[in-house]
């Protein structure tokens, strides 16, 4: 779910399999195409003692030119809070191979999904962090459980996520 990180590995240690690796967009279901995304955004604690200072930094570390210089850095790997941003070059100039990451960032017909979406963020935080959606995959490929099961199973756990 992250090719520009396992990518980028491949160039550093091994370049003749970066050579070899490509970013594919993900299937399209009967519902559309979907992938999932954990959006990151920069904050300043209550407690910090110069926060005008802090917050023009935020501001400053936000602004287009900014965010085009940490997407360079991490060859693609960190997405811009703003889908506006998703213009940059470099997804279409890193390599080897020249633009290996191109379909890294949601582009077309491409939903972003947040884990645990549409609950309240106390569950869907309580979702990531317990890997539900994970564990139901391996329940049904690895553990080969019938879906209606591992549906039950998550509905339990789901449930005791709303009482807690």
């Amino acid at each position: 779910m992250n090719p520009p990180s396992a990518w980028s590995v491949a160039k550093r240690d091994n370049p003749k399999v970066a050579e070899q690796c490509w970013t594919h967009d993900m299937p399209r279901g009967p519902a559309g195409r979907f992938v999932g995304q954990l959006p990151f955004f920069y904050g300043l604690w209550s407690f910090a003692q110069n926060k005008p200072a802090g917050k023009a930094l935020l501001q400053f570390l936000s602004e287009k030119d900014q965010s085009r210089q940490l997407v360079e850095a991490s060859n693609g790997y960190d997405l811009p809070s703003f889908k506006s941003f998703y213009d940059f070059d470099t997804w279409t100039k890193v390599e080897p191979p020249v633009g290996t990451v191109y379909n890294y960032p949601p582009r077309g017909d491409v939903e972003p999904s947040i884990t645990g979406y549409p609950a309240r963020p106390d569950v869907a935080t309580q979702i990531y962090n317990q890997s539900i959606h994970t564990i139901m995959v391996a329940k049904v490929c690895q553990g080969n459980e019938p879906i209606d099961q591992v549906v039950k199973w998550a509905k339990s756990e789901l449930e005791g996520m709303l009482r807690a």
